[in-house]
């Protein structure tokens, strides 16, 4: 019977629809499980093998440097790393410390061999080729697409024609209604009342719970995340959104078809969306996703309970708990409470107002960005000529311009949006009397990096780092 006492099992899938819908990651810990490895041993990632910040990866090359750990497991090579320079610096690690890396699929490599690395350095180039020529095909496609002012896929309220979408007519359920009208509706509601599950709860009492169907889009989404992309989807106003989650390739190019709702009510629903960030956890931690541990550096979570009638709510470290994948790494097992790490965080932006009033006022300095001047000079120029055969280089270069100034005035919605809430925070002393906490949760996730806790002398202290 082979020893695994002192072996890693890790597998990775690249997104979370190769988890929700292919079962990948389920697929790959169980056959980790059957190789003879338990939840303890076995670390997971949902991400690109490429990323040297993967969690799980680190965890495990954290383990093997404590000297532990003989051999990891792994599904095959291309679901350790996709880096070649990724693998030169966990190849170092794993020869320093005489790990074997163990294939499922069959095999081993022996790093004290020169056969043995030059096996692995193959494998690594191989694995980085095919995650390069995954990349380049996606580009390349999506590329065609927005050259061509294609769309992908119908959001709710809309249906596919060719290569396009237009408001979808048909009857929705048996309400008299359509598709595009409910969904306007639906718009509607919210911008009455600014809340996305208020609306999605009124929604539901008048057309029920169960979706149309299982497809995706084919009705309005339940869930509090979904309804919000669904709300910032530019398909609504008549435009598209090509690389919706690149920040720096993200494209909103002005569509053939027809919007259900206006230009200004799409910049609208972005300013209310941007006074109310996304929170991961409750919606009820204005801190959420900014509470880190002191001692081991893990996210904290906000957890809570009633006792005789009162609400207690309390972080606590994530790495002081053992889960699968993840063993447990923190000795702080104390609560640290939410109110108190709330209070300490005003003080310390009421400390600063002053900065942040400054930030806010150095602000009023608005520029065109560099490429929309340069192009405004070339179609300037280009017009000069009075050259007929210049004519399609004209429009090219005014569409391009075009899809720049829609981008830059969607962008500067929010942007203003945010000078408002810095300064508010600057001039306003009573702020923090009457503020909801839904407004923390705007003012915390815009001004605030982290907050670290830590114990000092057994007294609970919280640091705020500010971004300002």
């Amino acid at each position: 019977m082979k020893d695994l006492s002192k072996a890693l099992g890790y597998c990775r899938v690249s997104t979370q629809r190769q988890h929700t819908e292919g079962h990948g990651l389920e697929r790959y810990i169980q056959k980790l499980k059957e190789y003879g490895l338990s939840d303890d041993q076995i670390h997971w990632d949902i991400e690109s093998g490429a990323s040297e910040k993967r969690k799980g990866y680190n965890r495990v090359l954290e383990l093997v440097r404590t000297g532990t750990v003989n051999k990891i497991i792994v599904p095959c090579f291309d679901r350790f790393t996709r880096s070649a320079l990724g693998w030169e610096v966990a190849k170092n690690e794993l020869q320093q410390f005489g790990v074997e890396l163990v294939f499922l699929d069959g095999g081993s490599l022996d790093l004290d061999t020169p056969e043995g690395i030059f096996t692995s350095r193959i494998l690594a180039a191989m694995s980085a080729q095919v995650r390069d020529k995954n990349k380049y095909n996606a580009t390349q496609g999506a590329r065609f697409f927005r050259d061509k002012r294609k769309i992908y896929k119908a959001i709710f309220g809309f249906v596919k024609v060719g290569d396009t979408v237009e408001p979808n007519k048909k009857e929705y359920r048996n309400t008299g209604k359509t598709y595009a009208l409910v969904a306007r509706e639906a718009i509607i509601m919210f911008l009455d009342s600014g809340e996305i599950g208020g609306t999605i709860r009124q929604l539901v009492a008048k057309y029920g719970v169960e979706r149309v169907s299982n497809q995706n889009y084919d009705d309005f989404p339940r869930d509090i995340s979904s309804f919000r992309r669904w709300l910032m989807n530019p398909q609504l106003a008549g435009m598209i959104c090509y690389y919706p989650t690149d920040k720096y390739r993200r494209t909103v190019v002005k569509g053939s078809h027809e919007g259900i709702i206006s230009i200004d009510e799409y910049n609208e629903i972005l300013r209310i969306l941007s006074l109310r960030p996304s929170v991961r956890h409750s919606p009820n931690n204005p801190l959420s996703g900014l509470v880190y541990c002191a001692a081991c550096g893990s996210k904290m979570e906000m957890h809570s309970n009633v006792s005789n009638g009162i609400r207690y709510e309390h972080f606590r470290c994530q790495g002081y708990y053992n889960k699968p994948g993840r063993l447990k790494i923190c000795s702080i097992k104390k609560y640290f409470k939410v109110d108190a790490t709330i209070k300490s965080c005003i003080k310390i932006l009421q400390k600063h107002s002053q900065e942040i009033g400054y930030g806010y006022l150095q602000q009023t300095d608005v520029r065109l960005p560099a490429e929309v001047v340069d192009l405004q000079q070339q179609i300037l120029e280009l017009k000069r000529r009075c050259d007929p055969d210049l004519q399609s280089a004209i429009d090219a270069k005014e569409l391009r311009l075009e899809n720049l100034l829609i981008a830059l005035e969607l962008n500067s919605v929010v942007d203003a949006t945010r000078n408002e809430i810095l300064k508010s925070v600057a001039s306003n002393s009573d702020f923090w009397e009457s503020a909801t906490r839904e407004e923390f949760t705007a003012i915390f996730h815009e001004l605030i990096d982290k907050v670290v806790c830590s114990l000092v002398d057994g007294e609970q202290v919280f640091l705020a780092l500010l971004k300002i």
